[in-house]
């Protein structure tokens, strides 16, 4: 019996450290969505999955778009002249949040879909990116920049209460959060400046830690609409970037591409029937959007 618990115990152990194949999902079964000038990146479905948002950089400036999947067509929601990162849709519905430096700073702002009128999106004084919400608009988490150490950690803002909280307290800082729809469990990237590389961690909405992913390099992590897997991006096969996932509690780490291909920015459609990522083509990033069920 024991002899059958070690092996039970080394192949469990093999499982976690090696990736396996998943379902496969090659790039040129996409379907490319924007096929314009410049680099496209940062999509982001509505909670309806019937839009996508991305950001679109050309000479340096960058633009929101909205890509709507019912017409096929891009429009593009920004045309005052400053940049517009990293956009994700508002719980409301009728607005989106991103962050700018149009002030000198990177701050968070909204835009309103109805009036296009742009604002803060709350009003403390610290540097802000990377924007996350939950099903709830009570609460926002993103990257924040803590003054007295220099680094960019994960926050929260409760707009109710008007608390700002400090969640991570990394040695080398934190980034790209992205909360899960329940609104309790947070991945986000640690960096690790010693090899350049970041890898995974998850925690609870007040910042307890509940798992690290350690043994591989990860970044642009989200979470598929279960809130049992995680989708990132990772080298630990190759130089080449490509899309894996791993269960929340650290088993079942896959891969699903094997195209040799730089891609970035993965994420599952609400009702799991989609991915949407950012593919380097010959010209530039572009967004492609691939048939996709997750199990």
């Amino acid at each position: 019996m024991r002899s059958i618990a070690n092996w039970r115990l080394i192949i469990s152990l093999i499982l976690y450290s090696c990736s396996v194949y998943g379902q496969p999902l090659s790039i040129v079964d996409g379907n490319n969505i924007t096929k314009m000038q410049g680099d496209e990146l940062f999509a982001e479905w509505s909670y309806d999955g019937k839009n996508l948002l991305f950001q679109s950089v050309i000479n340096d400036e960058s633009r929101i778009y909205v890509y709507r999947l019912d017409d096929d067509n891009a429009v593009c929601l920004s045309k005052l002249k400053y940049n517009f990162r990293n956009p994700v849709w508002h719980p409301d519905g009728d607005k989106i949040v991103f962050d700018s430096d149009k002030d000198g700073i990177d701050y968070l702002y909204k835009l309103d879909l109805n009036t296009l009128e742009v604002r803060p999106l709350f009003h403390r004084n610290i540097k802000s990116r990377n924007a996350s919400f939950s099903t709830s608009s009570r609460q926002v988490y993103f990257n924040g920049y803590d003054e007295l150490t220099n680094r960019w950690e994960i926050y929260s803002y409760d707009f109710v209460y008007n608390n700002l909280n400090r969640l991570t307290e990394y040695r080398f800082g934190s980034c790209n959060p992205d909360i899960y729809n329940n609104g309790k469990q947070i991945v986000y990237c640690k960096i690790n400046p010693a090899d350049n590389k970041k890898n995974l961690e998850v925690i609870n909405w007040y910042g307890e830690p509940k798992i690290e992913f350690d043994k591989f390099p990860a970044y642009h992590p989200s979470w598929g609409p279960s809130g049992f897997k995680i989708f990132f991006i990772s080298t630990m096969d190759n130089e080449i970037s490509e899309l894996y996932s791993i269960w929340k509690d650290g088993s079942h780490l896959e891969r699903h591409t094997h195209d040799s291909i730089w891609v970035a920015n993965p994420v599952i459609s609400p009702d799991g029937t989609k991915m949407a990522m950012s593919v380097l083509t010959d010209e530039d990033w572009d967004i492609f959007i691939f048939n996709f069920a997750e199990k």
